[in-house]
């Protein structure tokens, strides 16, 4: 179950920030909403299912920000094409440090 509630939190950000990047750009707005919508409560399920079956929240919480910080680059770049400038580069190699030392570190 406990995989099963952190494939679940990848889906609902991945479908969110899918319909924040398309929003962003004024393209299927309501469409977007309904989407938002959906991985709002993906993201939702999957908290719960990840506290009720760990007793605790920090590890999906580790999860859901690796996910955006995974997903977000790809999704913007795929969608745009847009490539990061230094600083974000640097901000996303110091976050995903980050992540796994909150991983790691007891």
């Amino acid at each position: 179950m406990q995989i099963l509630a952190i494939f679940i939190v990848f889906l609902g950000e991945l479908i969110a920030v899918t319909s924040e990047v398309f929003f962003s750009k004024g393209k299927y707005m309501y469409a977007m909403i309904f989407l938002m919508f959906i991985g709002g409560c993906l993201l939702l399920g999957g908290y719960w299912l990840a506290y009720k079956y760990m007793n605790s929240l920090w590890p999906i919480y580790v999860a859901s920000i690796t996910a955006i910080l995974v997903l977000e680059p790809i999704i913007i770049f795929a969608i745009d094409g847009e490539i990061p400038s230094l600083g974000a580069r640097i901000g996303f190699v110091l976050g995903a440090l980050g992540c796994f030392a909150a991983l790691g570190i007891n």
